[in-house]
């Protein structure tokens, strides 16, 4: 018996592949290979492989930082918006994040997304630190911070939890005072 696939179990597994692995692996064939399916399956569903990329990158936008931001505003304080970002931020593993990235290197529709992303949390860290009674200029000075801050992280891979992730975050609340 054949095994079915989602395009929605397609575009998931093409990001546990893209955190794993890196972009390289992200072809017809190769993710086909690993389900198990012949590429008719990937047919069934995606056009080519640009379409398939384009929605692997979109399901990205929304896991990476819609989904976050969403968890984020379900708290009332903006305090703890902002504890709960950094939490995010520094306590889940950034694999996906570096693959997203290295990706963006040698695709033009990743870079672009990227950009957009890019900017869509860095205002959304700015209006967090704005709520928190910062003026502009240092919660945009300070915004930029905090995101080389997450960004540096990310690329070393290590994934903070426990008593670290809560030093970490103490340490950031601090800087994001106002």
């Amino acid at each position: 018996m054949t095994k079915k696939l989602s395009a929605q179990a397609w575009i998931d597994f093409a990001l546990a592949t893209l955190a794993r692995e890196g972009f390289e692996a992200l072809k017809a064939d190769v993710l086909a290979r690993k389900l198990g399916v012949s590429r008719g399956s990937f047919y069934w569903h995606f056009e080519d492989i640009e379409t398939f990329h384009a929605r692997v990158i979109q399901h990205w936008r929304q896991v990476a930082t819609e989904t976050i931001i969403a968890d984020v505003e379900l708290q009332q304080a903006p305090e703890k918006r902002l504890d709960v970002l950094l939490r995010h931020a520094f306590g889940d593993g950034a694999d996906l994040e570096v693959g997203m990235r290295a990706w963006a290197d040698n695709n033009e529709v990743a870079e672009h997304a990227l950009r957009q992303v890019d900017r869509r949390r860095r205002t959304y860290i700015e209006k967090l630190l704005r709520e928190l009674g910062m003026p502009a200029p240092l919660a945009g000075v300070r915004t930029v911070v905090l995101y080389w801050t997450y960004l540096g992280a990310a690329v070393t891979h290590n994934q903070l939890n426990g008593r670290d992730l809560d030093a970490i975050v103490a340490q950031l609340m601090w800087f994001a005072r106002p």
